[in-house]
């Protein structure tokens, strides 16, 4: 018996898993049509077809449109093909890190909301964190002791416009960070000195004059729910706590929010962090050498 190695539109559409009226209008375009048209007038495609059929929907798939795929398809050669595979493959290459980068901003935001569910509010831990790298927006003392509130809201776009466009934003939400002199002081915790966002990014992709480290060490934290502008109940609540246990804040305080306006629409579940970094005995005694 001859082999069969042929096959009639029907059945290399449910092979190649898509209906018949597809298969006709790539045809009818000049994209893609049978091997050859037998006697009865029945399409006939061969099964060297298979695989070029293949491709054609891969890179449908991957964003040519048809007419590119069609002019390829009418004067195809080896080199014109090396070049459009050339070109999906940086095309790849991009979609590729844009995934991950995706799957790296899910799995931290993830992160972020298993720590919300976890926080103590309105009470002081001393905890371990990390080194963190961070994009800052420009120093904003200065225009908070002016009280220049439409500057602030300038800067704070200009540093949300560049997070974004840089791709800094990898989970975390924008937070800020309040020099010392301030949150030590009484009814200066407001005055934010940067706005900053935690990032994975590589230093060397961010501006340097905008790239600061949270430094790894000892940090005395607190949490609160609400307004997460309502910071001095916690700030007194941890200059309370540094007082009673002889601690010394050892540079600004980092404020970060867990839960957001994205996680709730309730403003009044908002949970914000503050982080405090805090001198240890150590370094303390080598202070005084």
């Amino acid at each position: 018996m001859t082999r069969r190695m042929t096959f009639h539109t029907g059945e290399f559409a449910r092979i190649t898993g898509v209906n018949k009226r597809t298969l006709h209008y790539y045809d009818s375009e000049g994209i893609f049509s049978p091997d050859s048209i037998e006697p009865n007038g029945y399409r006939a495609y061969s099964s060297r077809q298979f695989y070029p059929f293949y491709m054609i929907r891969m890179f449908r798939d991957m964003g040519l449109d048809l007419a590119e795929i069609k002019e390829y398809m009418q004067n195809r050669t080896p080199e014109r093909f090396s070049k459009l595979l050339a070109g999906q493959e940086e095309w790849l290459e991009q979609e590729t890190a844009k995934l991950r980068r995706m799957k790296q901003i899910v799995a931290n935001q993830r992160h972020i909301l298993q720590k919300a569910s976890k926080v103590k509010l309105d009470q002081v831990e001393i905890m371990e964190l990390p080194e963190q790298r961070l994009l800052v927006s420009e120093n904003l003392r200065p225009l908070h002791l002016k009280e220049d509130w439409e500057a602030i809201e300038e800067k704070l776009a200009a540093h949300m416009r560049l997070a974004m466009e840089s791709e800094a934003i990898t989970g975390s939400t924008f937070g800020a960070m309040v020099a010392q002199e301030d949150f030590m002081h009484p009814g200066s915790e407001h005055i934010i000195s940067y706005f900053c966002v935690a990032t994975d990014k590589k230093w060397r992709q961010l501006p340097k004059e905008q790239r600061r480290l949270r430094p790894a060490g000892l940090y005395a934290v607190t949490c609160f729910s609400g307004d997460y502008m309502n910071t001095a109940a916690a700030y007194e609540r941890l200059r309370n706590y540094m007082q009673a246990h002889h601690l010394k804040p050892a540079g600004p305080s980092y404020e970060e929010s867990l839960l957001e306006d994205m996680s709730t629409a309730n403003p009044e579940e908002f949970i914000t962090r503050v982080a405090v970094p805090i001198y240890t005995t150590a370094d303390i005694c080598d202070t005084n050498i």
